[in-house]
């Protein structure tokens, strides 16, 4: 099944239209990519878990997402959400020490695998390129990895919404 990717700024909305997009479904599979830092970080990930239907299955992943869906039985339906891509490249970058090689090359796996898995897969991310440029180099490389990272998913991805204040707008396929 193709994946479906949900792109925007930092709170946005994307997590919350990624959610509504399987609504209708009794299970799903929610990964989470976020890492309990700080006080404001328990809060947010309280307030998203909050948000998601109980019998849905939570599982935290905050780095190893390929070796997760490498081994996943293609033959599951559930249907599975990603939140989000940002948290996972940040996790790569700063607590893994990956190259920005390195990143693109498990971005490239995990969009690989994902896309041919037989269930609607949902991948949340953040638009980090529409901004000021970033005062420090390590922010700046930063950034541009993760819109690599997006671009790799986005290429993989039948449809791709961009969410700006609670409202999607589909952007793949195109409107025109």
């Amino acid at each position: 099944m193709p994946i479906t990717l949900v792109t925007g700024g930092a709170s946005s909305g994307k997590s919350k239209f990624a959610l509504s997009l399987l609504k209708k479904d009794s299970k799903a599979m929610f990964v989470a990519t976020g890492v309990e830092m700080d006080d404001e970080m328990k809060e947010r990930i309280k307030y998203h878990k909050s948000e998601r239907p109980e019998n849905w299955e939570t599982i935290e992943e905050p780095v190893d997402l390929v070796s997760l869906f490498e081994n996943y039985d293609d033959k599951i339906d559930t249907p599975i959400i990603i939140d989000c891509l940002t948290f996972w490249v940040s996790n790569l970058m700063f607590y893994n020490g990956f190259t920005k090689e390195k990143i693109a090359n498990e971005a490239k796996k995990l969009s690989s695998i994902l896309s041919q898995l037989k269930t609607r897969v949902v991948v949340v991310t953040n638009e980090l390129g529409m901004g000021i440029v970033p005062a420090g180099e390590e922010s700046r490389v930063f950034r541009k990895v993760a819109g690599e990272v997006n671009q790799i998913f986005a290429e993989k991805s039948e449809c791709v919404y961009f969410v700006v204040s609670g409202v999607p707008l589909k952007i793949k396929p195109s409107v025109f």
